[in-house]
């Protein structure tokens, strides 16, 4: 849907009356239900008793050392192709390494960036999926 939705729009088959419509649409979402989805998420899914066992030195030093890259990669990586740095960081690289669209609000609503949300939804989704395919790929080849 995001591919068929992007062809419409660079397309210019879509009306202006429907993009002020979706862009206002999502700017009342974006600010009133924020953070009620954060907080239900969090209380529905998150079982605290499994946080607390997974944490460890290392568990944590993993997880930095892969949020870190990841941002700061896309960072530079959007830097060097004429993007804004702060932006691609944010997009790219930490929206790719959350938890998918709950993660893209926590992201983007902490860094204050909301109006970023499509490129975010685009990032979790193909740039998740690559990591994923990726790493099945080279894990094997090196932990096996």
């Amino acid at each position: 849907m995001i591919v068929l939705v992007a062809v419409l729009k660079i397309a210019n088959l879509v009306p202006e009356s429907v993009n002020e419509a979706a862009a206002q649409w999502f700017k009342f979402v974006a600010k009133n239900w924020t953070f009620a989805l954060l907080f239900g998420i969090g209380i529905a899914y998150t079982d605290l008793g499994q946080v607390i066992d997974a944490i460890s030195i290392t568990y944590v030093l993993i997880v930095f050392a892969v949020v870190a890259g990841a941002a700061f990669g896309a960072g530079l990586v959007g830097k060097l192709v004429g993007f804004y740095p702060i932006e691609s960081a944010i997009t790219a690289g930490l929206c790719m390494a959350n938890m998918g669209g709950t993660g893209d609000v926590a992201v983007l609503s902490a860094a204050k960036r909301m109006q970023l949300m499509p490129f975010a939804q685009i990032s979790s989704r193909l740039g998740g999926a690559l990591i994923l395919l990726i790493s099945s790929i080279v894990v094997p080849l090196f932990f096996t």
